[in-house]
């Protein structure tokens, strides 16, 4: 498996996702490799559960990227892996000519997200996407809408693609009201307050300071209205200006990222995701868990999601987030949206995931580029 880099395994649900994905992988008999184009120091082999090889490619536009990248054609040949699973943007682009001059049989990528395949200018990314894609035997997405988008944007062939919606443990993120009371407390929120979630990278696309005005639009309607945000990200520093600016250190908790977002889901009232572009998000799958009704941008697989059991609303329209929110703060309208949106979660058991995958991984093994590779070496 090859990716671009990762902050860390608790700056967002791809992260996590990738690490399951390796473990499906051993659960079916195959032998996981990590290829790492650059950072991601963290990622270990401990934490990882298999082999992990970093490299430092950021650029083919200099002789010392040209060099790593033949060290990473070096090192895929030296293995001589079956298949290549090409995970985030650059790797997605780069990784199926790296695995032609490899010689691996058999190629696949994925696609996560609508601002996904990498920003390339036109007139060149039509060319170059035909160029990628006769490279690639198969394309998974994580939704209909990324697996249209697809279609759409990259002109790829229908037989070649398939949708795999990410998958979350019901069982381990169930909440109990108690594991809130905590964070509740550490964050100065009372019972009189209603306390509105977000958890999210701190990212561009996240929507983040959209989610900011509303909290101060919705707050000067109703004081007894408190906001946080869980995750970290590049944007932590324009946040905390924003917050100061609009005199909201009372009222909004920036609290970083959390290895455990359980004491969260269960201190917040109400859910919000305010992404500009999404594929299909963990958050949200995270809070129909809890059992949280839930606000959501209407992007991406966000409806395939939340569907008729949330409330959706356009991208960066703090006016009407701060609605939604507002129009939530009746407790017995929370409780019913809550239990719809519990009620609905169970497709996207992470089981149900790691089978469709799981099938994926079995189908490899039965490629007929691979099995002339294998009757070749007996």
């Amino acid at each position: 498996m090859l990716i671009d880099g990762m902050e860390s395994i608790t700056a967002g649900g791809t992260e996590r996702q990738f690490l399951q994905l390796a473990q499906i992988a051993k659960s079916c008999g195959v032998k996981p490799w990590i290829g790492i184009l650059r950072k991601t120091e963290w990622l270990t082999e401990e934490i990882a559960g298999c082999p992990v090889q970093h490299f430092d490619l950021h650029t083919l536009k200099s002789i010392t990227g040209l060099r790593e990248m033949a060290r990473v054609v070096s090192w895929i040949k030296a293995q001589r892996f079956d298949v290549l699973q090409t995970f985030f943007s650059d790797s997605n682009l780069f990784g199926p000519l790296l695995g032609r001059l490899s010689g691996i049989p058999v190629i696949t990528g994925t696609r996560r997200c609508l601002s996904d395949p990498a920003q390339l200018p036109k007139p060149w990314s039509q060319l170059i996407y035909q160029f990628r894609n006769a490279m690639v035997d198969n394309v998974i997405a994580n939704s209909m809408a990324v697996m249209q988008s697809v279609l759409d944007v990259e002109r790829f062939s229908p037989s070649k693609l398939d949708v795999v919606y990410n998958g979350v443990d019901l069982q381990a993120l169930r909440v109990a009201r108690h594991q809130g009371h905590q964070v509740r407390s550490e964050l100065h929120i009372g019972k009189e307050h209603l306390l509105v979630g977000n958890i999210s990278g701190l990212r561009k696309v996240k929507g983040l300071p959209t989610f900011l005005k509303a909290a101060s639009i919705a707050a000067k309607n109703d004081p007894k209205l408190r906001f946080v945000i869980v995750g970290e990200g590049d944007m932590r520093p324009m946040l905390e200006q924003m917050i100061t600016s609009e005199g909201l250190e009372e009222v909004v908790s920036l609290v970083g990222a959390q290895h455990d977002v359980r004491p969260y889901l269960a201190a917040m009232d109400i859910a919000v995701l305010c992404s500009t572009a999404e594929g299909l998000s963990n958050s949200l799958l995270e809070y129909m868990a809890a059992g949280l009704p839930i606000i959501a941008t209407d992007v991406g697989g966000n409806r395939e999601v939340v569907g008729d059991v949330g409330i959706l609303i356009p991208p960066e329209k703090p006016e009407d987030l701060a609605s939604a929110i507002l129009s939530l703060r009746s407790a017995d309208r929370r409780r019913e949206m809550g239990q719809n949106a519990y009620q609905n979660v169970g497709r996207f058991d992470i089981r149900i995931a790691e089978q469709r995958m799981a099938d994926h991984f079995r189908r490899y093994a039965q490629n007929p580029k691979i099995r002339r590779r294998k009757k070749q070496e007996e």
